[in-house]
């Protein structure tokens, strides 16, 4: 049987070749706030910040469904009867998968046991950070239901920019994380959770619920949710953007795209946990 980390080697280099995969090149920078450190990825070069900046549009369009149908070149595999992995077209980070749904699910729905069943098949495989846009003030850019996983460490970061502080937090039971300014809601996951792919996906679906309810969260609310194999993470949102720039759920754990140098400076000036703390 062939394992999913080398089918998505074999995918991604054969995407490559052919143009389906149409990659965004980044410039990547480490900001140190306090005790706090993110990871800021800027838009490589001008000629590359046009495309790029027309792959994004693209990518966020909502006039076509880029999952139904998929397009061929970028298909990993099947999860169960209900969902499969593609490829990222679009991706900032190597090796971006989509946890997508075989069937059109509105990407504002709840996630549900064979979301979970579909995610930890994958994380069983492939440590990486898991991560849910739950609706459009949230950053999701399509209707569709789609869960995501880009693969650990974020360099040089030993897992995620946030991790440090998130790591710290013990107790299988929701709690706050105090470093963090806004307002979430995280707790850690059993340990050797995913070696039971099948029993992992039950007891991810009990965490999130128990994230919902700590933060009284609304079915039709905006939030972003993030795993590791470690912990989980919720985070309300209030709105998609801090002045020009958009967040999703990369942001909370510290790694954030922006357009160009004047982006960064006015986020550096004004504060990224300032930022953060206004959009959650």
């Amino acid at each position: 049987m062939v394992k999913l980390a080398d089918r998505v080697e074999a995918v991604t280099q054969a995407a490559l070749a052919n143009g389906a995969l149409q990659s965004i090149q980044t410039v990547a920078e480490v900001v140190n706030e306090g005790e706090i450190s993110y990871l800021i990825r800027v838009l490589d070069n001008l000629k590359r910040k046009d495309e790029a900046r027309a792959r994004l549009k693209k990518a966020a369009s909502h006039a076509s469904n880029p999952f139904l149908p998929y397009e061929e070149a970028l298909y990993v595999c099947e999860l169960g009867e209900h969902h499969r992995c593609l490829l990222n077209k679009y991706n900032v980070v190597d090796k971006h998968l989509l946890i997508v749904t075989s069937r059109f699910e509105p990407q504002s729905d709840r996630l549900n046991l064979n979301d979970f069943r579909a995610l930890s098949q994958v994380m069983a495989e492939i440590p990486g950070l898991a991560f849910f846009n739950g609706g459009e003030q949230a950053g999701a850019s399509q209707p569709h239901k789609h869960l995501q996983l880009v693969p650990l460490p974020m360099s040089p970061f030993a897992e995620t920019p946030f991790s440090e502080q998130l790591n710290h937090v013990s107790g299988e039971h929701p709690q706050g994380c105090e470093a963090l300014g806004f307002r979430h809601c995280v707790m850690q996951l059993p340990s050797a959770l995913f070696e039971d792919a099948a029993q992992a996906g039950q007891q991810l679906l009990a965490a999130y619920e128990s994230l919902r309810d700590a933060l009284n969260l609304a079915d039709d609310a905006p939030y972003n949710l993030l795993l590791t194999r470690h912990w989980m993470m919720m985070v309300p949102r209030r709105a998609e953007r801090w002045q020009s720039i958009s967040f999703n759920a990369l942001a909370f754990c510290g790694a954030i795209l922006v357009r160009d140098e004047e982006q960064a400076a006015k986020l550096k000036e004004e504060g990224i946990m300032r930022a953060l703390v206004s959009v959650a």
